[in-house]
């Protein structure tokens, strides 16, 4: 069970990445309540096998690296706040 989410969100390296092994069974879906270091909630979707959306949540505050694919992106988030 624990495998599932690792498919969908890893955090590794200094960098959260996400959909880093996305079977190609589950080419449309999407998943709520992912967890990452630093206390981050992930609510992720995607279609044809491709990101489509990613909101996170922060609890105390913190910057993160986030990576999808070749791309990675530096986020500073407030505590609780949502960023998309």
């Amino acid at each position: 069970m624990a495998a599932v989410p690792e498919l969908l969100l890893q955090s590794h390296a200094g960098e959260i990445e996400l959909l880093p092994a996305l079977p190609a069974a589950w080419p449309d879906g999407s998943v709520s309540g992912l967890r990452a270091r630093a206390d981050l909630r992930w609510e992720v979707a995607w279609q044809n096998g491709r990101l489509t959306q990613a909101t996170v949540r922060s609890v105390v505050g913190t910057s993160a690296k986030v990576r999808y694919g070749d791309k990675v992106i530096t986020i500073n988030l407030s505590r609780a706040r949502r960023n998309r």
